[in-house]
């Protein structure tokens, strides 16, 4: 056995390449690639210690030996279902294609839908980044080494077949633009979670007696019925779309495209006058399916089914609706009448872009464009307007939130929704020069926004000031700024701020949404005061509060509140 170690230009910080020379005269083993690569290690999250380069040349040495003793001497059926795509791109699929499919275990029958010739190219090159990876680390790999590669020459990058699913309308919910040019019959065959399978050696692919062979050998009785079930011919051609068991949890879905079927299926059971079978071709699969593209961005998944309405889509509203939706809120309506301003660009989430146009209907399309799965409405109404034509329903909303800044809106707003029995809801706004921001959560039991402006004691009617404010009620000027005349007020603060209140915000409506939080409490931070005091703005006492006491939150509820406090 003969191992060569290459040095990439970049040493140590790139690790070396460690090729087994003549690979294809060893047992089909894990973790080689078809030109005799050993990968030993995930690349990624590494520390290096560019000080000692013999012993990490030592340690990857080591590594890749390791890694092919175990190959060749413990069972590789696990590692060989962990890795089973990787491996199957070494098949060399001339298509992929997209599922949307619920990866379940129940075997079905499922719509293939193909992409429209002129599209095929295309989509090969923007919508497979499992594909472009691939070909993308052979080249760096090729590139590192400094030396020819043995194996195939390199393959044309697979098209674009089209994609699965078992609802229409679930493709249309990741892009906002699939394209149709027809539709075929398709396969969803999952097998045992014990199943282990041996994918074919690199460059070479399973037969259609050995594919036959390993799906009913490899199904849950209920499942071998259901497909006997669905073997009748229905065409020329044929999809199979297998989910395999990944031993370390997932699953990991393969393609088999059969073609000139001449009207026989080939999963039922042979028959002597079956004649020979044509190779069915490999098919890459990505998954694209809702369950795993949330999750594996960082959504909740618990998030997707809920409804959400958001008024205010300004500085602190524009990010909070990015921040909603990419946290896997499936279902948002934006209310606010306002536009984009110029005034607004460096502190609002579309900037430049959007400018003169309706900060809803701008961020329902820029929302539409990056997140999938995510069901918007905007609204271009003020909430008094929105709410006597019939555009929205207080009551049909699982969450309420409001970023308007603006005391006498949310006022009107918590009023309303008392009113509507749609007690949950969250209120935020920032204060001014950046010295901090809150959060406000009402259950609808014991707490609500006009909680802050309630007297303390009975017949108190000092009621005017925010009692939650970090600022004194007694000031030496108004806090707004104008710089050019009448009408063109503003608050200062920067888009530090604003992104720090909105994340505080949605925290806070995550945490209620899965039910962590049941009882009604506001949160705080605190900034720099420096600009405000030199300013010769004046602080309030709640200002001095510990840091972490604020952001940790309490209650707020007062007794005499005139909205909550006779619950």
């Amino acid at each position: 056995m003969t191992l060569q170690v290459g040095l990439p230009s970049n040493f140590p910080y790139d690790l070396p390449v460690v090729r087994l020379d003549h690979a294809r005269t060893f047992p089909h083993t894990p973790h080689i690639e078809l030109d005799g690569t050993v990968c030993f290690m995930v690349p990624r999250g590494l520390v290096i210690d560019r000080h000692h380069p013999l012993a990490i040349l030592h340690d990857v040495y080591a590594r890749a030996v390791a890694t092919l003793h175990d190959g060749w001497t413990t069972d590789p059926a696990d590692e060989f279902m962990d890795e089973f795509g990787a491996y199957w791109q070494q098949t060399f699929p001339r298509f992929h294609m997209q599922s949307f499919l619920n990866v379940d275990d129940r075997l079905r029958a499922v719509s293939l839908t193909l992409a429209p010739h002129r599209m095929r190219r295309v989509r090969s090159r923007q919508g497979h980044a499992v594909q472009r990876d691939w070909h993308d680390r052979q080249a760096q790999a090729q590139e590192a080494r400094r030396a020819p590669v043995t194996g195939p020459a390199p393959r044309r990058p697979a098209r674009a077949l089209g994609w699965v699913a078992d609802d229409a309308a679930e493709p249309e919910a990741f892009t906002h633009q699939m394209q149709a040019s027809g539709r075929r019959h398709a396969l969803y065959i999952p097998l045992r979670p014990d199943a282990r399978l041996q994918p074919p050696r690199p460059g070479e692919r399973w037969s259609a007696e050995e594919i036959r062979t390993l799906i009913r050998e490899h199904l849950t009785d209920e499942n071998l019925r259901r497909l006997d079930e669905l073997v009748k011919p229905r065409g020329d051609t044929l999809l199979l779309i297998l989910a395999l068991p990944r031993p370390r949890g997932g699953v990991t879905l393969i393609g088999l495209r059969y073609l000139h079927l001449k009207g026989r299926h080939p999963l039922a059971p042979p028959r002597p006058d079956d004649g020979p079978w044509e190779e069915p071709e490999p098919v890459t699969v990505q998954r694209l399916d809702r369950l795993l593209v949330t999750a594996r961005g960082g959504g909740r998944t618990t998030l997707s089914a809920k409804r959400v309405l958001l008024v205010g889509c300004g500085a602190v509203g524009g990010h909070l609706a990015t921040m909603l939706a990419t946290a896997g809120i499936g279902h948002l309506t934006l209310l606010d009448h306002d536009l984009v301003a110029p005034e607004n660009v460096f502190r609002h989430v579309l900037g430049r872009a959007a400018l003169g146009r309706r900060k809803v209907e701008a961020l329902a399309a820029d929302l539409r464009n990056r997140v999938p799965y995510l069901t918007v409405r905007a609204v271009p109404l003020t909430l008094d307007a929105a709410v006597r034509r019939g555009e929205i329903d207080l009551g049909a909303y699982d969450l309420v939130i409001s970023a308007t800044g603006e005391p006498a809106v949310d006022l009107d707003l918590n009023a309303r929704l008392r009113q509507a029995n749609a007690p949950r809801a969250v209120f935020t706004w920032l204060e001014p020069f950046g010295i901090g921001g809150h959060a406000l959560l009402s259950t609808g039991e014991e707490g609500c926004f006009e909680c802050l402006y309630s007297p303390d004691i009975a017949g108190d009617t000092n009621t005017l000031h925010n009692k939650a404010a970090l600022y004194a009620q007694t000031q030496p000027r108004d806090f707004n700024l104008d710089e050019i005349g009448c009408g063109s007020f503003y608050t200062p603060f920067s888009d530090l701020d604003a992104r720090r209140t909105a994340e505080l915000a949605v925290r806070l409506a995550v945490d209620t949404l899965e039910g962590r939080l049941t009882g009604s409490i506001i949160r705080s931070w605190k900034g720099d005061p420096g600009a405000f005091l030199t300013a010769g703005y004046v602080l309030a006492e709640r200002f001095s509060h510990d840091a972490d006491r604020l952001l940790s939150g309490g209650p707020y509820a007062a007794q005499w509140c005139r909205t909550c406090g006779e619950l």
